[in-house]
């Protein structure tokens, strides 16, 4: 059974926060003048803060190799979580170094405007922080109207600014830049990330297909449905996401996350179901047919995780109010395995597809469960397969709260962690 965890998470937190800093700080260990003892742990927090700033932007490209090992919610949980701890080393190193001149300008620059955009990125673009601290979500609410999605991608690019005056900062320093095997490290982790973060702007803006919207409807309140027609195949899955934009709208210019409602066809149309629940969101409501589109995609690791678990015939998906959408063309897609559904939403009118629900009841391999309002916890354990510690896999989508909710409850009954997969759009 210890093959059904996601050891590939773990060794991606081990490299990062080890393996990536380890040849700066053997470097400088090695090399650093004896007069600067007194600062050499300082130093290497700094070394380290660089590195991990790097390794942030790196993941910020969405590498799709990494995101089909351990999800991008993991992958952008990560990035945030380095940043942050790169900040309070950044901290360290500033108070336990001395400098002058436009060394210490520099170094001083890029440290404030790292704890500025920390600050700021912890508001309105951390939704893992947000989702679970209601004073922080309300105060969001209130400013977003100002600081919209596009204003807050290109604040948050400053991160970029911040690296290159750090940078700037190390090769200003003579008794740094004479450890050649450092700097030789030092270039070559920060070309490297130059090179990938400017080939993933380039890929995003102009190499990858784009699309036309064919169809946009009202499927239900304040939810549309999307059809775009692709030009060129992607390499999509059921169960993924897509990043769209549409780049001939203002506004609507920068990449948003939506889930698939279709299984994957050769057909080369998608369609996706939104909720407008930000300016992004509710601005597609009033987007024409014909209307170009971006594609980026897809990404997720709904199918794969069911694909490294092929031995499991039983497939318990617990849903609420949109988050099943992503969870529909893995029912579409797994139609050989058994099925249990739980769906619930605060209105009736709010439980999508109810049109396909039906259709796959008839298939006899499919049970549904639907009902307006939560399950009650006993309710949806009583229905589960016989023994389904053991040969049940569990799929979950909805709000963070919910998903929460099922994990605790699932692994307090028996349920091993590596059975369970969820993706949180909190970012």
């Amino acid at each position: 059974m210890m093959k059904h965890y996601n050891y590939a998470l773990g060794l991606t937190w081990t490299i990062i926060l080890f393996v990536v800093p380890l040849p700066l700080i053997q470097t400088l260990a090695a090399g650093l003048p004896l007069a600067y003892s007194d600062e050499f742990q300082a130093i290497y927090f700094g070394a380290i803060a660089y590195a991990w700033m790097l390794a942030a932007i790196y993941l910020s490209t969405r590498p799709k190799w990494l995101d089909r090992l351990i999800g991008l919610p993991d992958m952008y949980l990560i990035h945030g979580v380095i940043s942050i701890a790169a900040i309070f080393l950044a901290y360290l190193h500033q108070s336990q170094t001395q400098s002058v001149g436009w060394i210490k300008t520099t170094g001083d620059w890029a440290y404030w405007l790292l704890l500025g955009l920390l600050g700021y990125s912890l508001l309105f673009m951390a939704g893992w922080l947000t989702s679970r601290i209601s004073v922080i979500k309300r105060i969001k609410a209130w400013f977003e109207p100002i600081f919209r999605h596009e204003v807050s991608v290109w604040i948050h690019r400053l991160n970029l600014v911040a690296t290159v005056l750090v940078f700037i900062h190390v090769i200003l320093i003579n008794y740094v830049t004479a450890i050649k095997p450092f700097m030789i490290w030092f270039y070559l982790y920060s070309v490297l990330t130059l090179v990938t973060y400017v080939w993933a702007k380039y890929r995003d803006s102009m190499t990858y297909p784009r699309a036309t919207l064919i169809k946009n409807t009202e499927i239900a309140e304040n939810v549309h449905e999307l059809r775009l027609k692709l030009t060129t195949n992607l390499e999509l899955l059921p169960g993924d996401f897509v990043f769209i934009s549409f780049p001939t709208i203002q506004g609507l210019k920068e990449l948003h996350p939506f889930s698939l409602v279709n299984s994957p066809t050769n057909n080369n149309v998608i369609q996706l179901a939104i909720r407008g629940d930000g300016d992004f969101t509710k601005a597609l409501a009033n987007i024409p047919e014909g209307t170009p589109v971006r594609v980026v995609g897809g990404y997720g690791r709904y199918q794969q995780f069911l694909n490294e678990r092929s031995e499991f015939t039983n497939i318990v998906i617990i849903a609420g109010g949109v988050g099943i959408v992503p969870l529909l063309s893995m029912m579409e897609a797994n139609a050989n395995r058994v099925i249990s559904l739980f769906y619930t939403a605060h209105r009736a009118e709010d439980l999508l597809y109810p049109e396909k629900i039906m259709d796959w009841q008839r298939r006899g391999k499919f049970q549904a469960y639907q009902q307006v309002g939560r399950f009650v916890d006993s309710e949806v354990l009583r229905r589960l397969p016989k023994d389904f510690q053991t040969n049940s896999l569990f799929l979950i989508g909805g709000p963070s709260g919910m998903m929460r909710h099922w994990k605790r409850v699932f692994k307090k009954y028996g349920v091993p962690a590596g059975h369970l997969y969820a993706e949180e759009f909190n970012w």
